[in-house]
């Protein structure tokens, strides 16, 4: 399965994608949401996981894009300081629901379970 994580700590991102490798996953990181969006109209990706508090672009506005050209496609927010209008409103774009930093990345893993291994048809 192929996830796009879109995550501005790059400390932070460099964990999930080592977590998520060790679970199998192919995963490519990106820094904003910008690079986001460009990777998902050239790429396929089976599951995203976006950062809401992005330079250039928020995970909210990439996930808005995204979800038009490919509106199937499951998403998370992840977020540290986002209020809860901001996660609120990840879901009404179209996330499957927002974790709040710092969160157990089995939280991160059974998400993906669920419902990225139907959508890829695994």
């Amino acid at each position: 399965m192929n996830i796009l994580i879109a995550e501005d700590d790059r400390n932070f991102g460099k964990i999930l994608q080592t977590e998520l490798q060790e679970e199998g996953y192919s995963i490519e990181l990106v820094n904003d949401g910008v690079e986001a969006v460009l990777r998902c109209i050239d790429g396929k990706y089976d599951f995203l996981i976006f950062d809401i508090k992005m330079p250039k672009l928020d995970g909210i506005n990439a996930l808005r894009i995204i979800k038009r050209v490919s509106p199937r496609i499951p998403a998370v927010t992840i977020s540290g300081n986002a209020g809860s209008g901001e996660m609120a409103e990840s879901v009404k774009v179209g996330a499957l629901r927002c974790l709040t930093k710092p969160f157990e990345i089995s939280q991160l893993k059974q998400e993906i379970k669920k419902y990225g291994d139907r959508h890829s048809g695994a």
